[in-house]
């Protein structure tokens, strides 16, 4: 083993100790972390929502104010 491995491996120990997901709790794509749940965290689609909490908040204030929403004025090919 080389100086720079010897020296390397407690500080990788110690990062990887860090780590929040680890072999039994993997981060991927179904990962409560992963997915939009109603935290910051999560930026999966969930029933539909997509993104964290304020992504979700400030998506639909900006809805709120679009004057082309579902209903008859909907802003899609067929009103072009």
């Amino acid at each position: 083993m080389s100086r720079l491995e010897d020296v390397s491996l407690p500080f990788r120990k110690e990062n990887v100790a860090r780590n929040d997901y680890g072999s039994n709790n993997a981060y991927e794509a179904g990962h409560p972390d992963a997915l939009s749940t109603g935290d910051e965290d999560g930026k999966g689609e969930v029933n539909g929502q997509v993104g964290g909490l304020t992504d979700i908040k400030t998506r639909n204030a900006a809805i709120a104010k679009n004057k082309y929403q579902k209903g008859g004025k909907e802003y899609n090919a067929g009103t072009v």
